[in-house]
């Protein structure tokens, strides 16, 4: 059961998002999903897809529930990917991750993250 810790705030959907997505900030004060290993991710959404327009909750410390679309390991750092679906995050300049899986996990899958926004170096 994750535990989305003390901080979650509301943002507008600045396009439609899947639940348990990694998000940033869009051009309009809004989220949409973090899908490149230098986006400047700020939370995990909870469970409820978004459609344009719509809030959503993101979950910016704690831990949280993330749908996988790629292979991560536990304790290794991952980041969104295709839609803010999660990938391990790969080390590089400007890489930014969301946090640590507490979980291994596969594509499709749903595991937790220990949301610790870090640079991947």
């Amino acid at each position: 059961m994750p535990n989305p810790g003390p901080f979650i705030k509301s943002y507008r959907a600045e396009v439609a998002i899947t639940g348990r997505s990694v998000v940033k900030f869009g051009a309009s004060g809004g989220v949409v999903p973090s899908v490149a290993a230098t986006d400047r991710a700020i939370g995990i959404t909870d469970q409820l897809d978004a459609a344009p327009g719509d809030m959503v909750d993101v979950i910016m410390s704690g831990s949280a529930e993330l749908k996988l679309s790629g292979a991560v390991a536990a304790g290794q750092s991952v980041r969104g990917a295709a839609g803010g679906a999660g990938v391990a995050a790969a080390a590089g300049a400007g890489n930014v991750a969301v946090g640590f899986a507490l979980a291994d996990g596969v594509a499709n899958d749903i595991i937790d993250v220990a949301i610790a926004r870090h640079c991947v170096t």
